[in-house]
């Protein structure tokens, strides 16, 4: 009785996963198409905000080394504007809408799924529990 309710929480597990994606933090130069390994940046350059879209998630780090998560809605008057999520790795109690300096960003980055990772999660967890259930039983 005991390995059938295990079976039932592995289970659970595994079709949670197949209905997730792993979603990372992205350069915005290295998101589909990729720019050419020339025309990369590591740091933040202006071009890369035609690259996002309304409603992207983005983290921006800031030249005095703050970090934001933001929802993103527009550039105006030289500064990103979006709903800010995050601060510093704390959850703002209530988003705000406001924005921060285009001179004050020093790296910019945008969560999109990751195939591989995606990918690598669903096979590795079935494999493992696998691999535990033929070690232990």
């Amino acid at each position: 009785m005991m390995v059938i309710q295990k079976l039932y929480g592995i289970l659970i597990i595994l079709l949670f996963m197949s209905f997730t994606s792993c979603k990372t933090y992205q350069k915005v130069d290295w998101i589909k198409p990729p720019l050419p390994k020339e025309e990369r940046s590591i740091l933040f350059e202006s071009r890369q905000l035609s690259r996002l879209k309304e409603g992207d998630k983005i983290y921006i780090k800031t030249k005095d080394s703050l970090s934001y998560d933001i929802v993103y809605s527009m550039v105006q008057n030289d500064s990103i504007k979006g709903q800010f999520l995050q601060k510093n790795n704390r959850r703002i109690k209530v988003p705000i809408d406001t924005g921060i300096p285009l001179s004050q960003v020093h790296m910019l980055k945008v969560k999109k799924s990751n195939l591989l990772a995606s990918i690598g999660v669903g096979v590795i967890v079935p494999v493992s529990i696998w691999v535990y259930f033929l070690i232990f039983y």
